[in-house]
């Protein structure tokens, strides 16, 4: 008698298995994530016992310098911030993940894309979610008419596979991957088990065929891609397309990127027709006003590979309250606590009795260290009602005794600072060595404690 087969769960935010249903994942800790999946696996064992070694073919190993070349060239997408994003391009043969919340405009971005691949070659279009009519208006509203570009409402796995392999497309994109079903399995669409399994029929598919494949996500209200982790660890590239933040600006980020760096971003701009990149950054987090005004510094952040010049604000005002208050936008309101603490203790100011707002111009988001020196010099600038020149920026980690600490990626930083006109860099003694000598029109100050900046 076969031995009956026990039902497998796993959790959505997680990826991991258990045995047994739960209400709380005991390894993420998430409420209502687990979910009954469905064992897919087969061919190890059949009625006759173990499969015998000579039924199984395996691909012939191959020298590791045999198979690095630069034969595949990657394909532009027309747009050179994506580009950038993507590590120089998309990669023939790979998988990527974008997702967003409803409304963002992933559907959008990808028919720009095909708009600016169909020069190149066919584009395959697969959408469970919108009819051809519905994306014809879109087309319509975008300027987009070429006969390459390819539009389809399969939402059966194996016939998106078999599509691709006859058609040969450029670059196919499925819009979305929670409405593709694999046809052997019970599941409904959108579960765990529909997703993994979809989602490796495309994976072999595009390493098969060296198409690249881009799948369509939506986002959870915990700001996750919807479906289980392992999703993320099957496809090459992860793309997150933000938008609340910045009105009518978008911004996509890699958050995993086998071929490029982690962490760049693109930007663009919702139009009538689309979306535009924006190429000049330095208006949306730096303010184009040339007046000195307290409380505000500018300094410079990584993104992935690349540094992006940012504002620093603070308002230090006197408290109304028993209690001082502590809140920052768009920086980590633990570290300007921590930071005014410091303050307090080695430069003497009282602002135990003062309330302190600290924020990111622009709306953007960022934890790093390296802006520890900026938030400072802001906060003592604001509360002297001191103005910082424009003409002058601050990097560097601050440590618990005010002391300042190196930072990586020094002189990329110190570069885009003179790029939009810095004259002069305080910066951590640490790192004076790296950049002696780079940069003979700028004045870069080396300073070891909170003491030494002069404010």
């Amino acid at each position: 008698m076969a031995k009956k087969q026990l039902p497998q769960y796993q959790c959505k935010a997680c990826g991991d298995s258990f045995s047994r249903w739960a209400g709380k994942c005991p390894s993420c800790g998430e409420w209502n994530q687990i979910e009954e999946v469905t064992n897919t696996s087969q061919g190890r064992f059949d009625s006759h016992g173990p499969t015998k070694p000579r039924d199984r073919k395996y691909t012939e190993p191959k020298s590791i310098g045999s198979v690095v070349s630069d034969s595949h060239s990657r394909i532009h997408t027309g747009f050179t911030e994506l580009d950038l994003v993507l590590g120089g391009g998309i990669v023939p043969g790979s998988l990527v993940l974008v997702g967003g919340e409803p409304g963002v405009g992933k559907s959008t971005l990808v028919l720009e894309i095909a708009k600016n691949i169909a020069d190149q070659g066919k584009v395959l279009y697969i959408s469970g979610e919108e009819s051809a009519s519905q994306i014809g208006l879109r087309a319509k509203r975008m300027g987009v008419s070429s006969e390459n570009i390819l539009l389809s409402s399969e939402v059966y796995a194996e016939n998106i596979s078999q599509m691709i392999s006859d058609l040969q497309p450029k670059v196919v994109f499925i819009d979305s991957i929670q409405t593709i079903l694999k046809e052997s399995l019970v599941n409904q669409a959108g579960t765990v088990t529909q997703l993994r399994e979809s989602s490796q029929v495309f994976l072999e598919t595009a390493k098969r065929t060296s198409v690249p494949i881009f799948l369509i996500g939506h986002i959870t209200k915990e700001g996750q891609i919807a479906g289980p982790k392992v999703l993320e660890h099957l496809v090459d590239t992860v793309l997150y397309f933000e938008g609340d933040r910045f009105n009518y600006y978008r911004i996509l980020r890699a958050v995993k990127n086998r071929f490029g760096a982690v962490g760049d971003t693109a930007i663009f701009e919702m139009v009538l027709g689309g979306l535009k990149q924006v190429l000049d950054r330095h208006r949306l987090f730096i303010s184009p006003e040339t007046e000195e005004r307290s409380g505000s510094v500018l300094s410079s952040v990584m993104e992935g590979s690349r540094a992006i010049s940012v504002e620093v604000q603070a308002l230090v005002t006197k408290s109304s309250f028993g209690q001082a208050r502590r809140m920052a936008e768009g920086l980590d309101n633990r570290r300007v606590i921590l930071l005014s603490a410091v303050i307090e203790k080695y430069l003497g100011l009282p602002l135990s009795e003062s309330d302190i707002f600290s924020n990111l111009a622009g709306g953007l988001s960022v934890d790093e260290p390296s802006l520890d020196l900026a938030i400072t010099a802001s906060i003592v600038s604001s509360f002297r009602d001191k103005p910082i020149p424009r003409e002058t920026g601050y990097l560097g980690e601050v440590g618990l005794s005010g002391e300042v600490r190196s930072v990586g990626q020094i002189s990329l930083r110190i570069k885009e600072l003179v790029g939009i006109g810095i004259s002069q860099v305080f910066l951590p003694h640490g790192n004076w060595k790296e950049v002696e000598g780079m940069f003979p029109s700028t004045k870069l100050t080396p300073i070891k404690h909170l003491q030494e900046l002069g404010l």
